[in-house]
């Protein structure tokens, strides 16, 4: 059941595409849209709409000078039907990071699965963040996933995608589902990188081949879009060289991509907490990545 003020969001097109059509069987759905906006030497929430089992909280205190905003689904996962749909904004110069309150959970579904549309648009001269922590797809997890990114003159971007196939401290697998995952980033237009990731069937044994994931359960791609993004890249290589997973890390025309994967969510979470000390200069990561 939908209130009136949800029906006029829906009606009015500001939802992801993937999100407009509404299946039969929805079990839960929530939006968010939510935008910074610089007033002064500060960035403040200027922008929050929560519908359905999404919301969001900006904690008091602003660690380095940047609000934090935290993405809660207080539905506990996604099942079958259910669909996110997020729309994330950092207007003219403003500066801030999104994260999740605790890793997002897949659970296991019959047809078609749930779904995840997140748009980040990032204007001109501002630093967005958009760091969620990971998703776990149980055994039968069905997730299709589509995030879009649009950037303004002298925006700079820093994104991760991370991906855990079952609860390996658990001693779970993902033997079989479906993961739908794309993702695209357009600097003023025009499209600047591309990512699709499709598993469907026998997970587990896909995963297995060496040239697919080589036995490993953890992966994650971290993006980074910004004017000194390549003068990064040796200083994070060097701390890479200590990551406990493989790890790849390129630049090229102003991003840098670091690609992971690892035996286990445990091990995954430990290298990205390493390489993204070094893309954040140092700067400690929200503190519900620590709880």
């Amino acid at each position: 059941m939908y209130r009136g003020d949800e029906l006029d969001f829906i009606e009015a097109g500001k939802l992801p595409a993937l999100a407009q059509a509404i299946p039969d069987r929805v079990r839960s759905q929530g939006t968010i849209d939510m935008s910074f906006a610089r007033q002064g030497s500060a960035t403040l929430l200027a922008r929050s709409y929560q519908a359905g089992c999404l919301r969001l909280r900006v904690p008091r205190r602003i660690e380095s000078g940047r609000p934090c905003a935290v993405l809660i689904n207080t539905s506990g996962g996604l099942a079958e039907g259910d669909i996110l749909s997020q729309s994330l904004a950092w207007e003219t110069g403003s500066r801030g990071t999104v994260t999740t309150q605790a890793a997002e959970k897949v659970y296991r579904a019959q047809a078609e699965g749930g779904k995840i549309a997140t748009r980040i648009d990032v204007a001109e001269h501002a630093e967005a963040e958009w760091l969620p922590q990971e998703t776990i797809l149980f055994d039968h997890a069905r997730l299709r996933r589509d995030t879009q990114i649009n950037l303004g003159t002298n925006a700079s971007f820093l994104g991760i995608e991370a991906i855990v196939l079952g609860r390996t401290a658990m001693d779970e697998q993902m033997q079989d589902g479906m993961l739908s995952d794309s993702l695209r980033i357009r600097r003023e237009g025009k499209l600047i990188y591309a990512d699709t990731l499709r598993l469907d069937g026998a997970v587990e044994q896909a995963v297995n081949r060496p040239a697919m994931g080589n036995g490993a359960c953890a992966m994650a791609v971290i993006l980074y879009v910004a004017t000194g993004a390549t003068a990064l890249l040796n200083p994070l290589r060097q701390v890479l060289d200590h990551a406990g997973g493989l790890v790849a890390a390129s630049a090229w025309n102003g991003m840098l991509a670091v690609r992971m994967l690892a035996s286990n969510g445990a091990t995954l979470r430990r290298d990205i907490v390493a390489a993204l000390s070094v893309l954040r200069d140092g700067r400690p990561l929200p503190r519900v990545w620590s709880c």
